[in-house]
């Protein structure tokens, strides 16, 4: 059986990426080591799934029309910057989800019902309103890093979510590249 690996998302405009993108730029100037994501790669991740059957895509899709068909769109802007588990010992550096970021909230269990529904487990964490903009190897010796980070008030401005979308994510040397597969309109 063909697997791949895929997550459920919330696409990010354009225009936001650009904006992102300039901040990564910034943080990146003094923590080069960090692997920073591409801009095109930039999205808030509702549901990571890991591998799964390719047939079962089709069916996720079914699933999550079905459970988001009365949600409808919404509005949400970009805001604060911090790591996981914190910034003195980040693993990941976060973008978080600002005005209307409860919005994300509510729909978070109807994703993870509609992965259930098409039989994967639960959740191997709470859902967190946050994008990923670095992942860090080794969370030592990034003082300046976080000098800049704590210095810094990023706020996006209101964008309005439309659809979530199935991605694919191929691992590849030069970074992941996401194709998207499916989309559910809201």
């Amino acid at each position: 059986m063909e697997t791949m690996r895929t997550f459920v998302a919330v696409d990010v405009p354009g225009e936001i990426k650009r904006e992102l993108d300039g901040l990564v730029s910034k943080l990146r100037e003094v923590a080069p080591d960090i692997r920073w994501v591409r801009a095109a790669n930039l999205h808030l991740t509702m549901r990571f799934l890991g591998d799964v059957p390719k047939d079962s895509v089709a069916d996720l899709a079914a699933g999550l029309a079905r459970n988001l068909s009365g949600f409808g769109p919404f509005e949400i802007s970009l805001a604060g910057i911090g790591g996981f588990p914190n910034l003195k010992k980040a693993r990941v550096i976060w973008v978080g989800g600002g005005q209307g970021a409860e919005r994300l909230y509510e729909l978070a269990p109807l994703v993870e019902k509609s992965c259930r529904d098409c039989g994967f487990g639960a959740a191997d964490k709470p859902f967190s309103s946050h994008l990923t903009i670095g992942r860090v190897k080794f969370p030592k010796g990034h003082e300046k890093l976080i000098t800049l980070v704590e210095s810094m008030d990023f706020e996006s401005p209101l964008f309005e979510v439309e659809e979530v979308a199935i991605f694919k994510s191929d691992l590849l040397p030069a970074g992941p590249r996401y194709t998207r597969l499916e989309t559910i309109r809201l």
